[in-house]
């Protein structure tokens, strides 16, 4: 089919636009919340910015092999996915291959450049368990033993970022997998169980390592100690308060010069909301929302159209970006514990924006096979009238 065609066909029109206004957005305050850093630490006001669009233009790029790519292929390679994402989270703890940045070691050495493992870790999680509920749906089901599989992938994936650590990542996966589960129809007292025994688990592991403990602490009255463990969350919710109604407008935030940690990245949305202000804010939410309700209507026409791999990949992608834009910005409102999670196609990393695209690209194969298999469906019937 040609690219015209495929245009016409494929296209979900408020799933492109939600997708463009925040990829946008994120242009724009990458700029903004990174100028200064940039340029006291890289001589560059525009180093990250520069950075973010050439990660954009490599994930743009990369994303025209998913789109070519049949959902079908996809399915034969979850598991193959699965095991590299477990081999490259493994190389990241040897010294030397994986970099080791604040005290944590997260990223692989590519010489050129460092790669955040974990971002390609929770979309290929996420495809391979499209392709376990497919294979498995009648265990998943049924029985107790075929919820337990996938919780067992997602376990290992956890246990391994918890080496490195990132104990938000490895959260975010293990509700993913709960909710893809659930999604796939597993029996609410299997689920129930299972909520249960992970929720203890987190929350014996949250409070086994003290700086976790701090932290939890910090988030609940950050005002007790604004200069050191609650410094962060202060500054934040200073910024988001300065915001008012309509913001102090683009470029005008004042905590993202030096006040406020991490500006560019996990506190993006801090800033965001000094500068865009109430209605700001108001308008990303929506455009999140548009894009996530996109995200599952084009999963339940690939169910509807018997594409049951298609429809979970979609689902837990809307999973993902949906609880990961949540967890960020309540993280930013002091709701939440700090847990170093960017805000999906708006923070600065080259990793997760690109890992964000691949990800749309899916959901736009998605919709362009279902909206072929509809056009197919329209002409049969026609054929039978004629």
């Amino acid at each position: 089919m040609s690219s015209n065609s495929y245009l016409t066909v494929g296209v979900d029109f408020w799933l492109m636009i939600s997708a463009l206004c925040l990829i946008a957005i994120g242009i724009v305050m990458v700029a903004s919340s990174s100028f200064a850093i940039a340029e006291k630490y890289n001589h560059d006001a525009f180093y990250y910015l520069k950075r973010h669009i050439l990660y954009i233009s490599i994930g743009f790029v990369m994303s025209t092999i998913i789109l070519a790519m049949k959902t079908d292929w996809m399915e034969h390679l979850s598991r193959i996915l699965l095991v590299v994402a477990i081999i490259l989270l493994i190389l990241v703890l040897f010294p030397g291959i994986g970099v080791k940045i604040n005290g944590a070691r997260r990223w692989l050495n590519l010489g050129v450049a460092r790669f955040q493992v974990v971002e390609a870790v929770k979309l290929a999680m996420i495809v391979y368990l499209a392709g376990y509920f497919v294979r498995h749906k009648q265990g998943l089901q049924n029985k107790f033993f075929g919820v337990i599989k996938p919780l067992f992938a997602a376990v290992i994936i956890a246990v391994l970022l918890l080496l490195q650590p990132d104990f938000g990542s490895a959260v975010l996966i293990l509700t993913i997998t709960l909710f893809m589960i659930y999604i796939a129809g597993a029996r609410y007292r299997d689920l129930s169980i299972l909520g249960i025994l992970s929720a203890s688990s987190m929350a014996l592991l949250a409070y086994a390592e003290p700086y976790r403990v701090q932290r939890l602490i910090s988030f609940q009255n950050p005002w007790s100690d604004p200069y050191d463990g609650g410094f962060q969350l202060v500054q934040a919710l200073i910024a988001i308060g300065s915001g008012n109604i309509s913001g102090n407008g683009i470029g005008g935030s004042v905590q993202k010069l030096f006040y406020l940690p991490e500006a560019h990245t996990d506190f993006i949305f801090s800033v965001y909301a000094e500068e865009l202000g109430f209605i700001g804010v108001i308008l990303l939410i929506v455009l999140y929302v548009t894009l996530i309700t996109r995200i599952f209507a084009i999963s339940k026409v690939a169910l509807k159209n018997g594409k049951e791999f298609a429809s979970f990949a979609c689902a837990g992608i809307g999973v993902w970006i949906a609880l990961q834009a949540f967890l960020s910005m309540g993280v930013n409102l002091g709701l939440l514990p700090t847990k170093g999670l960017t805000l999906p196609f708006i923070s600065s990393g080259g990793s997760a924006i690109m890992m964000n695209l691949l990800s749309l690209a899916i959901v736009m194969r998605v919709s362009f096979e279902n909206r072929r298999s509809n056009l197919k469906a329209i002409r049969h019937d026609q054929e039978a009238m004629l």
